[in-house]
């Protein structure tokens, strides 16, 4: 079936929404009269209201800040708002590939078609660009699907309800048939994370553009009516076919906002990337790597909640201790708790006591703050108390590692301190 495609859409205008996640030292923000928002005022808060972005109200004016998401939101009047980081693309897809939510390519700078300073969305559809033209050239097939046909000779399982309704058009007899087509749910996930590319095509160099519209026109044929997504992208990457697993896994991160929050839904008008999570998951990841040379090992999930004694349930979350990694070493235990923030040798008060409450519920000896960001002239390791609980010593501390510098570096900084 073939699809009209939509419009090519507006080039990046001076209407978009700057703002830098709040990770970055002086993060510029978006300040101007409600007015000027006009339409997107409702959409606006709706982001807020789902923590994507931080707005503050004054009288008749509005700011927009962000928080711990970058990418990209467009807003229904067509405007975006780009939230940026300080951690080049290339680096913040590394630790995606490192947390196995990104495939593996070794293309990235080739050609120079990826740069160290492209945003993570934009290294993203180059590089599904890329993905896509191989399958288009040497891989795409049909494959035998389940299709609804009208035809007097019966081939398959005949549709009684439709043809009672329809007996006037016999000798055609509806019926449901396996055939050869290209829409076969690899292709048509492939194609809706292609049509995903208009968010976004504004980034692109004339040379992408022109390679994105020459594949939309390729992939026109393939149906993207009625797709469930979640069923295509299970049913593909359970059993991708021969030279698609990279683009497919490139497309599962366009539908789904390349998010790797567990409850996240489709991308649709919102293709953030949670810092915070990747640095929570990163850190556990880290520390399972290192086991085998630090005798630390990682425990299971249910091993790192903590529930206080007047708890009304086991999933209360207001009555709960929850760490993000906890360490055993035979009778000994070490928590540590990833903060994306820039709070290293300033630590919050709120996250020390954090931390003396953990040590206390988990009796771990150690508890540790670990933050993605050294400040200037500080070293990468502080003390923040020591005392002892009964006669076991206690240490409170609190350790910075390179995150902008990629998995190798703070693993091997990681290593140092376990």
């Amino acid at each position: 079936m073939t699809q009209t495609l939509a419009a090519p859409p507006r080039p990046r205008s001076s209407t978009d929404i700057v703002c830098d996640e709040a990770g970055t030292a002086n993060p510029r923000h978006w300040e101007g009269p409600v007015s000027e928002i006009g339409s997107d005022y409702n959409a606006i808060l709706s982001h807020a209201q789902n923590k994507t972005i931080r707005i503050v109200e004054h009288t008749n004016r509005i700011e927009i800040r962000g928080r711990d998401r970058v990418g990209v939101i467009e807003l229904p009047s067509g405007r975006r708002i780009l939230l940026s980081t300080k951690i080049p693309g290339v680096i913040l897809l590394d630790w995606l590939v490192y947390l196995q939510e990104f495939p593996d390519l070794q293309l990235w700078a080739s050609g120079g078609s990826v740069q160290q300073s492209d945003s993570w969305q934009t290294v993203l559809a180059r590089l599904f660009l890329r993905e896509l033209e191989i399958v288009t050239r040497c891989h795409l097939r049909k494959g035998f699907v389940q299709m609804s046909v009208d035809s007097p000779h019966v081939r398959g399982r005949i549709l009684a309800g439709r043809l009672s309704q329809r007996m006037w058009r016999l000798p055609a007899i509806p019926q449901v048939v396996r055939s050869r087509s290209l829409d076969t749910p690899a292709n048509q996930m492939l194609a809706a994370a292609l049509d995903q590319l208009v968010l976004f095509q504004s980034d692109l160099g004339p040379d992408e553009v022109r390679l994105f519209q020459q594949l939309r026109n390729e992939w026109s044929a393939v149906s993207r009516e009625s797709v469930d997504r979640q069923t295509v992208i299970h049913t593909s990457l359970s059993a991708p076919p021969d030279g698609y697993r990279s683009a497919l896994q490139l497309g599962r991160l366009l539908l789904t906002g390349a998010t790797i929050d567990q409850t996240s839904g489709f991308g649709g008008h919102t293709f953030t990337l949670s810092l915070s999570r990747i640095w929570e998951l990163a850190l556990t990841r880290m520390c399972q790597d290192l086991s085998p040379q630090t005798g630390w090992n990682v425990t299971s999930r249910s091993k790192s909640v903590r529930l206080w004694d007047d708890a009304l349930g086991t999933d209360d979350p207001y009555r709960s201790l929850i760490a993000d990694t906890l360490l055993e070493r035979e009778s000994e235990r070490w928590i540590l708790d990833a903060k994306y923030k820039r709070g290293f040798g300033n630590e919050d008060r709120n996250d020390r006591f954090q931390m003396c409450a953990y040590a206390l519920g988990f009796g771990a000896k150690r508890a540790t703050l670990v933050y993605p960001f050294a400040n200037d002239d500080q070293p990468t390791l502080r003390t923040l108390l020591s005392t002892t609980y009964g006669s076991a010593p206690v240490n409170i501390d609190a350790i910075a590692l390179p995150m902008a510098e990629g998995p190798v570096s703070c693993k091997a900084g990681l290593e140092v301190q376990l």
